[in-house]
């Protein structure tokens, strides 16, 4: 049996508020020093959108630095808490079957129910790469007796690509960016250690630990529409988040096209930002592991006739390409 303090090398409360009157949401998110400012911009959502909860974040750090952990602290208000959960230099995932680009971090979500089910029975685990655009009612007012989760079927393409072994329904395969988990089901069941062993079992799994839990919890979630875990791509400057329907409750930007960066930063998400204690932070221009992405709005500057910027940023995708080499 797993140990609760399980990877877990230091606890830190950087604040707590709570207003009596009001019901209380667990929230966890796990990330790297990368994803610390997404995360903390998803927070930001969060609180703006759900003013008459209690929103109590769990954050489970990995190697993120103090000054990216301190500045949490600038997300305090009279309805918000944070606990920081830093992650020991003993947390390792096989590297093997981190494919695609998948950082281990992901696999810390595995840790958020055995972790949290002293203090929730309910607990919503959330990507970092989202935004919450509305109230959080009808998402965790879900009845999970019975279940492990509340869960969106991942898009048809993955659903095509799921690992072979799975053995899942088509449509029946869920994106692990949004779960709504229920902890007293998952620990009862142990998924927490199997979790962990199949993942680190020699094994490739092509989606990792989102392979993994869709085979643990099959048969047992509950599938919600779309909206709750609204999966979008975006493009090189599109604005594809202004097209979804009102009742969207999390927007989640899939694929490595993140809205952080200057080339797929949209309107709507440079808005929340602005609302946010980040909103004096330099961006990136993009993925510095994708320099194509740089030529690609090359392209799109040519396209809109644009074309000392678009020979701008083609020499800029050249030397990105230059220094990858190296």
């Amino acid at each position: 049996m797993l140990t609760e303090n399980l990877f877990i090398s230091k606890i830190t409360t950087l604040f707590s508020h709570i207003i009596e009157s009001q019901e209380t949401v667990h929230i966890a998110f796990c990330f790297d020093d990368n994803y610390a400012m997404p995360a903390g911009i998803a927070m930001s959502s969060i609180i703006i959108n759900n003013p008459d909860k209690n929103l109590f974040f769990h954050l489970f750090a990995n190697k993120v630095s103090n000054k990216k952990i301190e500045d949490f602290n600038q997300l305090s208000q009279n309805n918000t808490s944070i606990i920081c959960y830093e992650v020991s230099d003993d947390f390792s995932i096989n590297p093997d079957t981190l494919v695609l680009h998948v950082s281990a971090s992901t696999c810390l979500r595995f840790i958020v129910p055995q972790l949290l089910n002293k203090v929730a029975s309910r607990v919503l685990y959330l990507d970092c790469d989202i935004l919450c655009t509305n109230k959080l009612d009808d998402l965790i007012n879900k009845d999970l007796t019975d279940k492990y989760a509340a869960v969106v079927a991942d898009v048809d393409k993955t659903q095509e690509k799921q690992c072979p072994d799975c053995n899942i329904s088509y449509g029946e395969y869920f994106n692990a960016g949004m779960i709504y988990i229920n902890t007293d089901m998952w620990v009862a069941n142990n998924l927490t250690e199997k979790a962990f062993a199949m993942i680190n079992s020699g094994k490739v799994y092509k989606f990792a630990d989102q392979d993994v839990l869709n085979i643990l919890m099959q048969g047992n979630t509950l599938f919600l529409p779309k909206n709750f875990n609204q999966l979008t791509s975006l493009s090189v400057g599109g604005n594809e988040d202004s097209l979804l329907s009102d009742d969207t409750v999390i927007i989640h930007y899939v694929t490595g096209n993140k809205p952080w960066y200057q080339l797929y930063l949209t309107p709507l998400y440079q808005r929340y930002i602005a609302s946010s204690p980040w909103a004096n932070q330099k961006l990136s221009l993009a993925n510095e592991h994708a320099p194509s992405t740089t030529r690609r709005y090359a392209k799109l500057l040519v396209s809109q006739k644009k074309y000392f910027s678009a020979f701008k940023y083609y020499l800029l995708y050249l030397k990105h390409k230059a220094f990858k080499k190296r």
